[in-house]
């Protein structure tokens, strides 16, 4: 089966994160996990479609990586979907401010969480 696109994902729990890989390997897509910015630098010679990142109270690290990483001739274009796990908007439009490109609050189904990755994916691909 040919990879539907590759996804960076990023997650302090180990225990979500793993959950995510798999969900999204299940349906088809390439997975790199990144827990430092250093990590997503060496990817920098892969196509990827999206970025996942999740957004915790205390992290204040994660609005700052995704402000580095639009910065970045790799990551300027890529969409970048935060997952949130509080319902504070303060945080999601933090997130958004930063250069996120969407969200998801916390708990959302893999169906949800796919159906938002594909619009991305779409929204943000570059012309040929």
């Amino acid at each position: 089966m040919a990879v539907k696109g590759n996804v960076i994902i990023s997650f302090k729990d180990d225990e979500v994160c793993d959950a995510l890989r798999k969900c999204l390997h299940d349906d088809g897509y390439g997975v790199y996990i990144c827990k430092t910015f250093e990590e997503f630098m060496e990817l920098e010679h892969v196509d990827v479609m999206c970025i996942v990142v999740d957004v915790t109270p205390g992290h204040a690290s994660t609005f700052h990586a995704i402000e580095i990483i639009k910065q970045t001739p790799v990551g300027m274009h890529i969409p970048i979907l935060v997952v949130a796990d509080v319902t504070s908007t303060g945080h999601v439009v933090r997130a958004l401010n930063a250069g996120a490109t969407d969200y998801i609050l916390q708990p959302y189904s893999n169906k949800e969480f796919l159906q938002r990755l594909a619009k991305l994916s779409e929204s943000g691909r570059r012309p040929a």
